[in-house]
């Protein structure tokens, strides 16, 4: 599961960011027990504190199902949307929503996979809003026990088989029933999808297309805990099954240990991949493409406001939301 990331999203329905908006960091602390808290930044590399470190939202009490780990937050028509992850082995995601990030709706436990039992877990959920479709889907990583024990050789070195899966909905009271989203080919379990839009430049849309960054999540010596990429020509798929090589983490030149928790983004013609890479010298990471091939390597640029920020997600908000 993601552990230290933030993820850089824009704003829902906007494609560039201006002089007046700023970067929105929310994360938790310790194993996500206490609550989230925000972080504010300039120019996405160096946070502050925000509300003096103090926190926003605090834990809801459902029992062994109160955690409020990685964050993932939209701003959607004049409005705030955040999901979690609710515990370790849980079927539920957390939501709630803002007009103004002080005042949040009362958290509301989501039974995302209904009366299915064999499911052993809802890790790292992310919030999309599709503007084709005009509907929100969420993307998580999952195992179920038909694919921890159909034997294929898969189950990764903690005991789980994850693939990816989605649920819609349109007004975060009713969602779809969870459907298989994405499984690698050669297939393998990963974890932690994340989907950025490529906007080529042009006025026809159709050009476009979607990157989803994934972490691998075997063993090292089977090639994984490095992050990878795959292509679609829609938001929802389908995506390429075949991953790309690794591009930052483990057995790559960039940052050489366990990378997870990834975010992408493009900016000003310029890709940023922040990952979160537990052991390394970096806390966070952060890495810059011109063209998702060639990667530089920016992690030394990057401050936190504390040294055990856990996953969350910094989105590109206006200023005035956090003058407030």
């Amino acid at each position: 599961m993601r552990l230290t990331l933030c993820v850089l999203l824009f704003v829902a329905g906007s494609a560039t960011a201006n002089e007046k908006d700023v970067f929105l960091l929310p994360y938790f602390l310790g194993n996500g027990e206490t609550g989230i808290y925000f972080a504010v930044s300039e120019d996405g590399l160096k946070f502050e504190w925000l509300n003096d470190g103090r926190v926003v939202m605090p834990s809801p009490k459902w029992g062994n199902e109160r955690l409020t780990r990685d964050p993932s937050i939209i701003y959607h028509n004049g409005r705030f949307h955040m999901i979690w992850t609710t515990s370790w082995n849980s079927r539920t995601i957390g939501y709630a929503s803002s007009k103004d990030l002080r005042q949040w709706s009362d958290p509301v436990r989501v039974n995302i996979w209904g009366d299915r039992t064999d499911v052993r877990n809802s890790w790292a959920p992310e919030l999309h809003y599709d503007e084709d479709k005009q509907e929100y889907f969420s993307i998580w990583s999952s195992t179920t026990l038909k694919e921890l024990n159909d034997g294929d050789g898969t189950t990764d070195p903690h005991g789980y088989d994850h693939r990816t899966y989605i649920s819609r909905t349109k007004d975060f009271t009713s969602w779809s029933q969870p459907e298989l989203f994405f499984a690698p080919t050669p297939e393998h379990g990963v974890i932690d999808p994340y989907i950025a839009r490529d906007d080529r430049g042009t006025a026809d849309k159709t050009d476009d297309r979607w990157v989803m960054v994934i972490k691998h999540e075997m063993a090292e010596k089977d090639g994984g805990k490095n992050l990878r990429l795959t292509f679609a020509r829609s938001m929802q798929g389908p995506f390429d099954p075949k991953l790309g090589p690794p591009i930052v983490g483990a057995g790559t030149s960039i940052v050489n240990r366990m990378g997870e928790g990834p975010s992408l983004f493009k900016r000003h013609g310029v890709w940023f991949l922040y990952w979160d890479a537990p052991g390394s010298q970096f806390s966070y990471c952060l890495a810059t493409s011109r063209d998702l091939k060639t990667w530089t390597n920016r992690s030394a640029e990057m401050s936190l406001p504390a040294k055990q920020m856990r996953h969350g997600t910094v989105l590109v908000v206006p200023r005035t939301s956090v003058e407030r």
